[in-house]
């Protein structure tokens, strides 16, 4: 039987998930509980939203490990993905030279571009991860990741940016000159004149600066490509375990369904499900009778309110059972409703206590 206490002996416990399902706070709370069983732990943010640091009650979050005590002798460590750190970090790590990756990062079209091009923040988390683990710094290392629809891009990662760098449109970019080849006069006029009037307005001087921007990563693309494969085994490790993080909202519980399918499509190992804010109120017999024979209104009232959570229960363990036939994926845990989400170590540990009662 698959429980938390396994799911804490991964080596990468990825949380995954759509949005508002409490995805940060789970991600937390399983780094606490780590540390709670002397598991050396850690919980990095990929999220843009940076919600982290809120369940920790802390001010920021940056891409070096801040300490989280957790009582005397016991502590995990918290860290949020910075794009552009990482990315300056690789380039001087792929480079030939030091001269090289000077060059690179001077770019101008490279400062712009390093914190926007396209998979490059997911590109970068998947490479920290790498880093972290390689280090072997901790027994487990929990992910919090953006909502689904972005996880996919995080888990696409590995492979995107290689392919981009490797493209026959960047080939292209690397003598940019031949843009202006190959269509009519009236079309080349047009683009050089767009070209002159941008660097007049940007000081770029724009077909120089991406011949250099594209030529500088053309040296680097085995070094990305290799990253890239050592990623997709660390992805499809038995030691990596996805958590899909739910509600039992009926239409979340139909998406983290959908996203299972995706997962296990890919070859990815999903460990089970944490569900959040689930109602569990045991059902009372006859609740309206009970009513009746109490004398006071106010009691009456009170039994029939027990009686609409007790019906919203049976929803929530009637939509998970539908989950669970659909995905065959166990219950790690299910945390009960509470009024007050975790924003403060004492909350995160009440929290920590629902996935290991």
């Amino acid at each position: 039987m698959r429980t938390i206490e396994h799911l804490l002996h991964q080596q990468l416990v990825i949380c995954v998930g759509c949005g508002g399902v409490g995805k940060t706070t789970t991600a937390a709370a399983l780094a606490l509980a780590a540390a709670l069983h002397r598991r050396r732990s850690a919980v990095i943010t990929v999220d843009p939203a940076r919600r982290l640091k809120d369940a920790l009650g802390l001010d920021a979050l940056s891409i070096e490990p801040r300490r989280i005590a957790v009582d005397s002798g016991r502590h995990f460590d918290a860290l949020a993905l910075d794009t552009k750190r990482m990315f300056d970090a690789l380039i001087e790590r792929f480079a030939s030279s030091p001269a090289a990756a000077a060059r690179i990062q001077a770019n101008r079209l490279y400062q712009e571009l390093s914190n926007e091009l396209a998979g490059a923040a997911e590109y970068m988390a998947m490479e920290k991860l790498h880093e972290l683990l390689h280090l072997r710094r901790y027994d487990v290392l929990i992910v919090d990741t953006p909502p689904s629809a972005h996880a996919r891009d995080l888990l696409a990662a590995p492979n995107r940016l290689t392919n981009l760098l490797a493209s026959r449109a960047v080939s292209l970019l690397q003598a940019p000159a031949s843009l202006l080849t190959g269509t009519s006069t009236v079309g080349r006029m047009a683009l050089s004149t767009l070209l002159k009037a941008l660097q007049r307005w940007t000081g770029l001087d724009l077909l120089r600066d991406l011949a250099d921007f594209v030529s500088g990563f053309e040296e680097m693309i085995e070094g990305f490509t290799t990253r890239a494969g050592e990623v997709h085994r660390m992805l499809h490790s038995p030691a990596t375990a996805f958590v899909l993080v739910t509600t039992a909202e009926p239409q979340t519980v139909e998406t983290t369904i959908g996203f299972h399918r995706e997962l296990i499509a890919e070859g990815f190992h999903v460990a089970g499900v944490i569900a959040n804010r689930v109602l569990a109120f045991p059902r009372l017999d006859d609740a309206d009778a009970l009513a009746a024979v109490w004398e006071t209104p106010l009691r009456g009232k009170l039994l029939r309110n027990y009686a609409d959570l007790e019906e919203l229960s049976r929803r929530d363990r009637g939509a998970l059972q539908r989950l669970h036939n659909e995905t065959r994926a166990p219950l790690l845990a299910a945390v009960p409703a509470i009024t007050e989400a975790p924003t403060s170590m004492a909350g995160l540990h009440r929290f920590a206590q629902q996935l290991l009662p």
